[in-house]
């Protein structure tokens, strides 16, 4: 919660008595670590061999309103923590697939964390929650400026995604939101050129209907296509009139889950929206976290890249602070995560096919962004320590997943840390070059992590060479404080 991490010795800025201790007041715990405060840490790396880090929480009113308290106040989301897992992914480590109250609008049980992804566009830092408005943040001092309705795109009750696509050729991102109903759901799909303005084509939105109450929190997208994969769930309507608390009025069901294609404002494919079903092979695709996506054969074939969930080892345990304390403890809570490859013939009525690129146990999934909506060769991902068995993200590793290549547990360079070292979210950032950037190598760039040592209980930035990660970090900055895990 607010106010339980001590700032540096050196900081400038101390408070006036010890920050309240993680777990000392049980009051102040959630019961998942993704309803936790949202905060980001900054680097500024000065080319001579100096870095500058900064790390602050997002000043949501939520989080001030209880730092002005001192208590929590926010917490609808207690009892579908406290409910036994459908199908193993609902409360699932570190991403659950509930991550907001369903009680829309501006209130006590749909806390807007702005804690899930961040973005820098056209010289703005926002930080993005299913089911509320973005924070944007100052990109130098990380100070809070508040919620952005995006220059009057948004309403100020949009429920906005999570999750923005970019596309490196024609420097736009897309963003999109999605209006839950028991009968129906309502996703706006969003395209922005790089003055952060919707795109004149067809006015830069396109509003799609979909079936049922569709929960969503991720998707990709092509040059003609973005692509969003929707869970079969059951909903119960008394519940969901009286309570709309997602563990009581929703059912995530095991059984084949709807891929929808939708096309881009500027796609130069015409006609609607293409829905198709997932053939359901005994393990959900429901909770995708997708790599990229790319067009093939002239736009008759779409592939994608995704890590996915198998809940079935989840146990369903009620959730309390801290969580798992042995890897046996953390297994019960976290889903088997592996790197899959979706394949869907357009051509011929859009049929679905899957294959596993690699078991290892995988999160969170990067690759170079120049190479987004473009066939690419290598995804890096944090990786548990276990090899295909669950464990926590602990090291990174770098999967060569090029048709030539593309085999269970093959072409992995990766590299683990000492047992007590854990990496968090693997980030690329290409290698600023002069010269043709079509022959640019894809994997000419760096991979940025933080690492946690359970030891001392610090942080650092380790930085590696995107060509070579069994060779470890080239770069290790010591924050000198602890960074939250993720």
């Amino acid at each position: 919660s607010a106010g339980s991490l001590m700032p540096p010795k050196a900081s400038i800025v101390q408070p006036k008595k010890p920050p309240t201790a993680d777990g000392e007041d049980e009051s102040r715990m959630v019961l998942h670590p993704f309803d936790g405060d949202g905060a980001v840490l900054g680097v500024t790396f000065r080319g001579d061999g100096t870095a500058t880090a900064r790390f602050r929480y997002v000043r949501t009113n939520a989080f001030t309103n209880e730092r002005r308290k001192g208590m929590r106040l926010y917490t609808g989301m207690d009892n579908t923590r406290q409910q036994t897992n459908d199908i193993g992914q609902s409360n699932d480590f570190p991403l659950p697939m509930y991550r907001h109250h369903f009680q829309s609008g501006l209130n006590k049980k749909r806390k807007n964390t702005s804690n899930t992804r961040i973005i820098y566009w056209s010289k703005k830092l926002l930080t993005l929650w299913e089911g509320g408005l973005p924070y944007k943040l100052d990109a130098l001092a990380l100070s809070t400026e508040g919620r952005s309705q995006l220059g009057g795109v948004l309403l100020e009750s949009s429920p906005f995604g999570s999750k923005a696509v970019y596309d490196p050729k024609k420097e736009c991102i897309l963003l999109y939101s999605n209006r839950q109903e028991t009968g129906k759901s309502q996703l706006t799909l969003y395209e922005f050129n790089s003055k952060f303005r919707l795109v004149p084509e067809g006015g830069g939105q396109t509003e799609n209907e979909l079936p049922g109450f569709a929960i969503l929190s991720d998707f990709t997208a092509t040059s003609n296509y973005a692509i969003f994969v929707q869970p079969p769930v059951s909903v119960n309507s008394m519940q969901y009139i009286m309570s709309k608390d997602p563990g009581k009025a929703v059912k995530v069901q095991n059984g084949a889950a709807l891929l929808h294609m939708i096309p881009r404002v500027s796609s130069k494919i015409g006609g609607g929206m293409k829905t198709v079903s997932i053939p359901f092979d005994g393990i959900s695709d429901s909770e995708l976290q997708f790599c990229n996506a790319f067009e093939k054969d002239g736009g008759n074939t779409v592939v994608f890249d995704a890590i996915r969930s198998d809940g079935t080892n989840v146990s369903g345990k009620k959730l309390k602070w801290p969580w798992a304390q042995t890897v046996e403890e953390f297994a019960d809570t976290c889903s088997k995560k592996s790197l899959w490859r979706y394949t869907i013939d357009v051509k011929n009525g859009g049929s679905v096919s899957k294959e596993c690129l690699s078991d290892l146990q995988t999160s969170f999934a990067v690759i170079n962004p120049e190479f987004s909506m473009q066939p690419h060769k290598f995804i890096y991902t944090a990786i548990g320590g276990m090899s295909t068995d669950v464990a926590p993200p602990q090291g990174i590793a770098k999967f060569d997943v090029s048709d030539d290549t593309a085999n269970t547990n093959k072409d992995v360079d990766m590299w683990l840390p000492e047992e007590y070292e854990f990496c968090g979210e693997p980030m690329f950032a290409p290698r600023k070059t002069e010269g043709d950037s079509e022959n640019k190598k894809e994997d000419d760039g760096y991979i940025i992590s933080i690492l946690y040592n359970g030891k001392n209980k610090e942080s650092e930035v380790i930085v590696f060479n995107a060509e070579s990660i069994s060779s470890g970090p080239i770069t290790r900055i010591p924050l000198g404080t602890s960074i939250p895990h993720g």
